[in-house]
């Protein structure tokens, strides 16, 4: 079985349902709330797992409920974890709003997962050695993520780095790992790209900057690949959004498990694109990951007749 390694932010997702997101010095009420655990990390190493995927799994968690709650839950799922307990920061704590239309905004404070270490990268150091793939974020301390990619480069591991959200402005980063995945407004931001460019002059220009595999997702306008000095445009799959929380999460996690089972980047960008779209039907995060059986009939019915 594939093995990815994830090393990512864990804490507890706090969901509130309105109408319209809440303007300044206006108090708003909410329609209903949830809580479930999460992080980028967190969730791409839950589907990940939900996916087939052996995982292990990297991160810092408070001396609190929320952190009990986080290693519980992973661990009822055979995951092989690795959190270690900070004594002087709680558990990082994420709110969502969720407006009518299925938009989101999250606030998250990042709590004891900014403090990731040396020590601890040495702990995992074993798990990035036996993976097919390495699984990053932009959540945990930078200085760590380098090292990380570092191990695994040494190893000759995949890197996949999903810079999200875009915290960090160092171009090393970006060039260091095998597969960057960040979102538009993330690929504007680390790329200085214009605000209002067109999915095909973007291509144009990354295609002649970026040497590693760059891969934009747009949401409900699909995704740009840009590899090897060429770009190819990817048209999004048309569902009816509930809830765009996370998707991202699962489109990194699907993309990742196609890539650790030896797929062509071509298959595991439609794979992770169908497992996104299937994602945004259902609420939540963790409730709306699918599994392989959804996500192979879903690409049947769009003609995509190849055996995944």
């Amino acid at each position: 079985m594939a093995k990815i390694a994830v090393i990512g932010l864990s804490g507890q997702s706090i969901f509130m349902h309105l109408d319209d997101f809440p303007i300044p010095s206006v108090t708003t009420h909410v329609k209903s709330y949830y809580e479930e655990p999460g992080g980028k990390g967190y969730n791409q190493a839950v589907a990940c797992n939900k996916l087939g995927c052996n995982v292990s799994y990297l991160s810092r968690i408070g001396n609190d409920y929320y952190g009990k709650y986080c290693k519980e839950y992973m661990e009822s799922l055979d995951i092989k974890t690795f959190f270690i307990k900070d004594l002087e920061e709680k558990t990082a704590l994420a709110t969502i709003l969720i407006s009518k239309n299925g938009e989101n905004e999250v606030v998250v404070y990042p709590g004891a997962s900014k403090n990731l270490n040396d020590e601890d990268l040495g702990i995992f150091k074993e798990e990035i050695y036996d993976a097919d793939v390495l699984l990053l974020q932009y959540e945990t301390n930078i200085d760590i993520l380098k090292k990380a990619i570092s191990i695994a480069k040494e190893a000759k591991i995949v890197t996949i780095l999903n810079p999200a959200p875009a915290i960090y402005d160092d171009q090393n980063i970006l060039e260091s790992v095998d597969i960057l995945t960040p979102n538009l407004e993330e690929a504007k931001k680390l790329y200085c790209l214009p605000y209002h460019i067109n999915i095909d002059d973007m291509g144009k220009y990354l295609a002649k900057k970026v040497r590693n595999i760059l891969i934009i997702t747009l949401g409900d306008k699909g995704c740009l690949l840009v590899k090897d000095k060429k770009y190819k445009y990817y048209p999004a799959f048309k569902v009816k959004a509930l809830d765009t929380t996370g998707a991202g999460d699962i489109f990194n996690a699907a993309f990742a498990t196609m890539i650790a089972k030896e797929n062509s980047i071509d298959k595991a960008i439609r794979y992770a694109m169908a497992a996104a779209a299937l994602s945004v039907t259902k609420p939540y995060v963790i409730n709306s990951i699918p599994n392989n059986d959804e996500i192979c009939k879903f690409l049947k019915l769009y003609n995509l007749k190849q055996k995944y």
